[in-house]
């Protein structure tokens, strides 16, 4: 929503390294194996296309955007994204796509992608909202999901990223902090723009 209101490219960069998770699903490589998922991590080819509503992610020229989405590559994306040559490898290939301008989404963005953004974000709510959020976008893909198992899959990759040594998961300094927990999302979006509104003049 902020992307298409600013009229700039919108990047998740979760979806980067799913794309990578899916890359060690397809291959031979163990997703344990820090030094090999790294080096394939620094071969593929991932790029981020389409407009803000319908965002494309490509893996080696192939649409993956709904593969990507998948149980098994959610569960495997949490296991590589912890390793530090993958963020390494995933960090340059943001701040090449961000060069333009860019919204950018997700867990080390005004830590370490662009500590110097103009504006940082960083979006908080109680873990039982986020989870059934989750659940309800993982029961498009998978009508089984439950409730149960999506709240232990984000404990525990809450655990892991908060935990990590390579770039944990933790409020910047200078963030505003938003907690949406019970709040629409239009209402997020509002408070958002306000922010950006206050912080450049230019987009009044």
């Amino acid at each position: 929503m902020l992307a298409r209101e600013l009229g700039l490219l919108y990047i998740d960069t979760g979806s980067m390294y799913r794309a990578v998770a899916l890359a060690v699903i397809e291959s031979t490589v163990n997703e344990s194996d820090d030094v090999t998922v790294g080096s394939l991590a620094e071969r593929i080819d991932i790029d981020l296309g389409g407009d803000p509503d319908s965002l494309r992610v490509t893996l080696n020229g192939r649409d993956v955007s709904e593969r990507i989405r998948a149980e098994d590559v959610t569960h495997v994306s949490s296991i590589i994204s912890t390793i530090p040559a993958v963020r390494r490898a995933m960090v340059r290939r943001q701040r090449e796509l961000g060069k333009r301008g860019a919204v950018m989404n997700g867990r080390d963005i005004g830590t370490v992608v662009f500590p110097d953004a103009d504006v940082k974000f960083f979006l908080d709510a109680a873990i039982e909202e986020r989870a059934e959020r989750r659940l309800a976008e993982e029961r498009e893909v998978n009508p089984d999901a439950t409730y149960e198992q999506t709240l232990a899959d984000i404990t525990e990759r809450d655990r892991r990223d908060t935990t990590r040594v390579d770039s944990p998961l933790v409020a910047a300094n200078d963030a505003i902090v938003i907690d949406s927990t019970g709040k629409p999302i239009e209402e997020v979006f509002a408070d958002m723009m306000n922010v950006v509104r206050q912080k450049d003049a230019s987009w009044r």
